[in-house]
């Protein structure tokens, strides 16, 4: 089925696939809109992303990447308020590609009380219009995407930030991070046959079980990210898993309960580790292999951000790929659309 363009298409209404293709164009274009965005020059004492869902994973990827390359600290705030840390030494970037998110709205309104320094980042709606009126920058982004689609312009615009913020210098990361996500596509997309295509071939893998996405260092992030792409796209239950704290609890339930044949473990693995890591990563496949399938999909290039999206796009290649298998369009969200009218409800 995945091979045929004439079955396909129908059910991508929105061209997802398109959007994974486009991604390190987006990431290019996100960077520039964050540059000319007018933020002030400002060195911050911390750095705190406000954020939801796919408004949000820009944040926790950034939030990775920038532990190993700045000695600026990064948090990323989920939630309706924010941590008492929060004050004017701090940038504060608020993520809501519809501009309408409610908690995102109210992080918005308690950073201006603290009188942090506030960037939102948005396709329009309240958060832009709040923006505008106290003169706060916001950083335009294009509208009419699915949100999470928009990973490329939104961690782009926040690299772009940074910049501005002398945080962070990206440009070299950038370049190979475009190469890589080039490369990936290059054997991930759609015309490329099932057999010599990684991405169809694993969603084939994980039709039939319960993936549980498992990452370390700087694959903790991409981890999550290929769960909640499961989740939206596929419309499957996934998790994510990171190591080494599921080497301390987790472990057991792997081992002692008979469902963990129903489970599909998939390691997202990279070079950037250290002896201990490697000798634990191989222990822990070994056992998991004891009782169940076990995956690994490998990072490609040099840099950070070079094997975060290389993994990404591997990823959201197979969550569309699984959508497809299971008859579905990856753009399809009823369940949130659902639950976000009942909330609005007085």
């Amino acid at each position: 089925m995945l091979d045929s363009n004439a079955k396909v298409k129908p059910l991508d209404k929105k061209d997802m696939l398109g959007a994974i293709e486009k991604l390190p164009e987006h990431l290019s274009d996100g960077l520039r809109r964050g540059r000319m965005a007018g933020l002030p020059k400002f060195v911050p004492k911390d750095i705190v992303v406000c954020g939801m869902g796919g408004s949000a994973i820009g944040g926790h990827l950034l939030k990775e990447w920038l532990a190993t390359e700045s000695e600026v600290p990064c948090i990323v705030c989920s939630s309706y308020s924010l941590p008492a840390s929060v004050s004017k030494h701090s940038l504060v970037m608020v993520a809501s590609y519809s501009g309408n998110t409610e908690e995102s709205l109210s992080m918005f309104e308690e950073a201006r009380k603290r009188r942090a320094k506030i960037i939102s980042i948005s396709s329009g709606g309240r958060l832009a219009k709040m923006s505008e009126s106290v003169d706060v920058p916001c950083a335009k982004i294009p509208s009419g995407m699915v949100p999470r689609a928009t990973l490329g312009y939104m961690f782009g615009a926040m690299l772009g930030i940074l910049e501005r913020s002398q945080v962070v210098s990206v440009d070299k990361q950038l370049e190979e991070s475009a190469k890589m996500m080039n490369r990936t596509a290059s054997y991930c997309r759609q015309s490329v046959p099932t057999p010599d295509n990684p991405a169809k071939m694993l969603a084939h893998e994980l039709f039939s079980c319960v993936p549980v996405i498992i990452g370390h260092d700087i694959s903790r992030p991409v981890a999550k990210r290929w769960a909640n792409q499961l989740n939206e796209n596929a419309k499957v239950l996934a998790h994510s898993s990171e190591l080494p704290e599921m080497d301390h609890n987790e472990i057991v339930g792997w081992m002692k309960d008979a469902r963990s044949k129903n489970f599909a473990p998939v390691f997202l693995e990279h070079d950037t580790l250290n002896r201990a890591m490697k000798k634990r990563i191989a222990a822990t496949k070994d056992m998991l292999g004891r009782v169940t399938h076990v995956y690994s999909v490998s990072a490609l290039g040099l840099s950070s951000m070079a094997k975060m999206f290389s993994l990404i796009m591997i990823g959201d290649y197979m969550s569309v790929y699984l959508a497809f298998l299971r008859h579905e369009d990856p753009s399809s969200t009823e369940p949130i659309d659902e639950l976000k009218g009942m909330l609005s409800k007085k």
